[in-house]
């Protein structure tokens, strides 16, 4: 039955040809539609690296000068100033909604901040290759209030009292031209560019990202803020106990010691869920704009098909008939009919990964931003599902009519011949 479908496609393959040329254009289309949906929420399947829900920041601000409030602290400022801060996050510890806080430098997930920086090994030999990250500053209670995540299995607590000693914490890495973190841990480092301070690279965390649809680059690098002398930190990020986000907001608006200090006050009390939202508004309205398109694409090519296979079996009915006459049941001839359809589609898929990856390579469409981020293996599953796609689509065009061509008596199909 096989041999004989391949031969009966042989004589028909000025039809087929053309056929096979359009079911490639439209496999290509999909395709190129499947890679540029998944370059805008692909990366949702990355993990954050930190725990966003319960979280929330106050940001440190200065009494002004001319304020009647202003306290002048004379040539103790810098102390007064220390003391008010600490002042600060005494009170905001000490409340029973809390269950952490820390003073954040660039710490937080969802804020657009780079701080670019490259740790190298300390060695007699200049380390030229390094471990390339953006840089973030917090004090060692951070990894409670985001719950950062050990790839070692290492407990917040214990990534906590690395932090204490002033060592440093590096995430995995989405850079091929970057050391790998796991030849840090342990070992001794610097920054680039500093060659007096050194740091212990404690442990191996998952890289806190800065957006939930923007395909990470680099790693992180998690340094120590002194938490009894945190300098000019201005942002300070508080995890509440779980369910307690209005009562602390409440105790906050109630509290006088929870805002100010003399000359130093917190405002802006956001949820960290918030600023995710806000940032994330445009890439979000992005990626429904884009999935929104794939759907009405694939609707349009699905009714294509429907149309193409439609005519194609309607002028095999008297075909169908006369097989019926000799004996083929309905199963044999929707196989044959389904099975001509799954030989046009392999040839189809052939034509396409020959022309895409012609394209790829001669056009240099890896340096496009849409192809920036993709590894080989994802363009090789979006061709699958593409395959995928179109089989559904050529299995649902014949279905109907084939059913339909099927339902007709032979005496009726044939008597024009």
């Amino acid at each position: 039955m096989k041999r004989k479908l391949l031969r009966q496609m042989c004589n028909e393959w000025r039809d087929n040809l053309w056929l096979i040329v359009a079911l490639a254009v439209v496999s290509l289309a999909i395709w190129v539609l499947l890679i540029n949906v998944w370059s805008e929420i692909g990366s949702m399947t990355i993990p954050v690296g930190a725990d966003a829900e319960d979280v929330y920041t106050l940001h440190v601000e200065i009494v002004p000068s001319e304020s009647p409030e202003y306290t002048d602290y004379g040539e103790e400022k810098e102390a007064m100033e220390r003391e008010d801060r600490l002042a600060l996050m005494r009170v905001i510890r000490s409340s029973e909604n809390v269950e952490a806080a820390a003073w954040s430098e660039n710490a937080l997930p969802f804020n657009y901040n780079f701080y670019g920086y490259e740790v190298q090994l300390d060695s007699e030999i200049p380390d030229t290759i390094g471990y390339q990250g953006n840089s973030r500053s917090a004090s060692p209670d951070i990894a409670k209030v985001l719950r950062l995540r050990s790839r070692s299995g290492k407990t917040a607590e214990q990534l906590a009292g690395y932090l204490r000693n002033n060592e440093v914490l590096v995430s995995n890495t989405y850079s091929s031209r970057s050391r790998k973190p796991e030849e840090l841990v342990g070992k001794s480092v610097h920054f680039s560019g500093d060659s007096v301070n050194h740091y212990r690279v404690a442990d191996v965390i998952d890289f806190i990202r800065r957006s939930e649809y923007e395909w990470p680059w680099g790693g992180t690098i998690l340094k120590s803020i002194d938490d009894e002398n945190p300098g000019d930190v201005w942002e300070i990020a508080i995890r509440v106990k779980p369910g307690k986000g209005t009562d602390f907001m409440e105790e906050f608006d109630n509290t006088p010691a929870m805002q100010q200090h003399r000359n130093l006050y917190l405002s802006n009390l956001t949820k960290l869920t918030d600023q995710r939202d806000s940032n994330q508004e445009g890439s979000e309205s992005t990626a429904r704009a884009f999935i929104g398109m794939m759907l009405l694409i694939l609707i349009v090519i699905l009714l294509g098909l429907l149309g193409t296979f439609w005519f194609r079996v309607q002028q095999r009915v008297q075909e169908i008939a006369i097989r019926k006459v000799c004996g083929a049941t309905r199963k044999a001839v929707f196989g044959r009919i389904i099975g001509e359809g799954m030989i046009l589609l392999a040839f189809a898929t052939l034509l396409t990964g020959v022309i895409f990856w012609v394209v790829f390579k001669f056009a240099n469409l890896e340096s496009l931003n849409v192809f920036s981020t993709q590894e080989t293996d994802v363009i090789v599953k979006c061709e699958i599902a593409t395959m995928v796609i179109v089989c559904i689509g050529i299995i649902l065009s014949l279905w109907w009519p084939a059913g339909k061509a099927m339902k007709i008596e032979p005496a009726i199909a044939i008597k024009d011949e």
